[in-house]
């Protein structure tokens, strides 16, 4: 693994080898140091999202890089939203021209972040993983695990029955919660996308004459003009049936 201050990364992939006409997968390990993170793909009220430009052979594309759920990080006593530990980022790649067996694929990537503790540091690293390409695929044990278990933890969208609103009140906010939903369920919080709403206001969560509403704070970096409120709606008990994990997708009109 390549060291760069309080981080230690790689990219990993799933499969020992990859088939002409198939479509694989490759990871971006990351492992922090104790009390260090690094941002989510919409960190908040501050920091910047960790990035890749990948360096491809001819024909293959990149899809979008898929962050790993998010979680609340400090950055002194400012609230975002980052990962702390290990993580993996996937990336699905399939290449437009045939690949010939025998060969050695090298597929190379400028990685950028900025990682922070008690005082941010921005980072830098050129990866790179060489994968030979060869007529059937092998798994490894290690990693098709991790794999398989990162995508199955991407989020559901929430069910087309859960009816949620979304209203600007003053300074605030307001994103009614399905009927469905119960205080005694789990206390529920939003990890927005964009800069639509502070990560560092409390959000609070109340009753409502229609139901249970969660009300959020606008943030000053909004452009005013924003017509939804997405991102994933979190509860640590989980959604009972409707979602394997703690993570909901939502985008919700807002008036």
């Amino acid at each position: 693994m390549l060291k760069r201050g309080p981080l230690s990364m790689e990219l990993v992939s799933e499969q020992k080898n990859v088939v002409d006409g198939q479509a694989f997968w490759l990871g971006w390990r990351i492992v922090r140091e104790k009390g260090w993170h690094t941002y989510w793909k919409h960190p908040g009220d501050v920091g910047v999202a960790p990035k890749m430009e990948w360096t491809l052979p001819d024909g293959l594309r990149a899809g979008e890089l898929i962050y790993a759920l998010p979680q609340q990080v400090s950055m002194g006593k400012v609230r975002a939203h980052g990962n702390y530990g290990e993580t993996l980022f996937l990336c699905r790649f399939e290449s437009s021209v045939p690949l010939e067996s025998g060969k050695l694929m090298e597929i190379s990537g400028k990685a950028s972040w900025l990682t922070c503790s008690s005082r941010c540091l921005p980072g830098f690293a050129d990866l790179s993983i060489k994968i030979p390409v060869t007529e059937k695929v092998e798994y490894d044990p290690l990693w098709r695990p991790r794999f398989e278990a990162f995508r199955e933890s991407i989020p559901a969208d929430a069910p087309l029955n859960w009816k949620f609103k979304a209203k600007r009140t003053g300074d605030k906010i307001d994103l009614l919660l399905p009927r469905s939903f119960k205080e005694s369920d789990g206390y529920p919080y939003l990890f927005a996308h964009g800069r639509l709403i502070r990560s560092h206001a409390a959000q609070i969560l109340r009753k409502g004459k229609d139901g249970w509403i969660l009300s959020l704070k606008r943030s000053n970096w909004g452009t005013g003009q924003e017509t939804e409120v997405s991102g994933l709606l979190y509860r640590k008990e989980g959604w009972g049936k409707v979602a394997l994990g703690s993570y909901l997708q939502i985008r919700v009109p807002l008036r």
